[in-house]
Formats: C-alpha cells, sequence, structure tokens
C-alpha cells in the first residue's frame, strides 16, 4: 500500500504553506511518500499516477468557505469544490477528475481557512502539528485502514 501526500502552497506566504509545512515535518515510513507541489499540484499529476498510491492527500489553505477546516474524500471534492479551490491555476476539480480516471482509488483534500498571509498562525500550525503526528504514526509494518486514517484525520480537525 502506497499514500502519497501533496503539500500544495507557498512557505513564504504564512498560511499558504500550511501544505508544505506538513510535508516538511513528516517521517519517512515506507508507505507515505512525500511530495512538495508548491503552487501548481497539476505539474505533479503524472508523477503522482506513475507511483501507483491507493491514496493521495491534498493539503491545501483554503479561501471562502464556512469553517476552519475541512476534509474531504473523492466525489466530494468534485461536488464541494466552490469550498475547495484555490488561488492555483486548475479548478482542483478537475485535479481529482484527471487523478480518478488515471486509476487512483482513493483522495482526500484536507484544507484549512487561511486565517494571515504574513506568518503561519497559531490555528493553522495546530491543525497541521495534529495532522502530522496522525500522518507519522502509519507504517510499513502495520498498513493502514483507509476508514480510521479518515476519521482520525477528521477528528483532529475539530
Amino acid at each position: 500500500m502506497r499514500i502519497v501526500v501533496c503539500g500544495i502552497g507557498s512557505r513564504d506566504r504564512g498560511d499558504d504553506g500550511f501544505g508544505p509545512y506538513i510535508i516538511d515535518h513528516l517521517k519517512d515510513s515506507g508507505i507515505v511518500e512525500k511530495m512538495d507541489c508548491e503552487l501548481y499540484p497539476e505539474n505533479y499529476l503524472n508523477r503522482i499516477c506513475s507511483m501507483s498510491p491507493d491514496l493521495v492527500i491534498f493539503l491545501d489553505a483554503m479561501s471562502g468557505g464556512e469553517g476552519e477546516a475541512v476534509l474531504l474524500r473523492n466525489e466530494d471534492i468534485i461536488e464541494r469544490s466552490p469550498l475547495s479551490v484555490t488561488t492555483h491555476n486548475l479548478p482542483f476539480s478537475a485535479v481529482v477528475q484527471f487523478l480518478r480516471e488515471s486509476g487512483v482509488p482513493d483522495i482526500f483534500f484536507l484544507g484549512v481557512q487561511a486565517a494571515s498571509y504574513e506568518r503561519l498562525s497559531g490555528r493553522v500550525k495546530d491543525i497541521a502539528d495534529r495532522l502530522i503526528a496522525v500522518l507519522n504514526t502509519i507504517d510499513k509494518e502495520q498498513g493502514f485502514d483507509l476508514i480510521r486514517l479518515y476519521e482520525a484525520l477528521s477528528e483532529q480537525l475539530r
């Protein structure tokens, strides 16, 4: 089993660095592959597909939306695209559709509401640190249960 965790955003733009911050703090587990997609996740789609992942997790700051954080899965990402659209070039729903059509079985979008573009805010850093703790528990010997992982990540957003 393989998980590709993709951080999206700019480290120089405060909370927009949420995804890259998590990527920087994930340990290598043999199951989790880290990828810093910077501002353009669409540039990494072929590389992601070549890894034949069982799960792709995108981490990004959001503008707009109703809550502080959101975890969406598969078609929910497409249906709720206005929530998860970022300032990047390609609509995120197109990224998800490409990956699904390329055979990626599961995709998560984990987004947090940006509060500051000058520094990583305390709230966003706290959420990121809790997510890092969950993702760092995945190891090669134990593998992962998709539903339990989804529930564990979801719980950290509260």
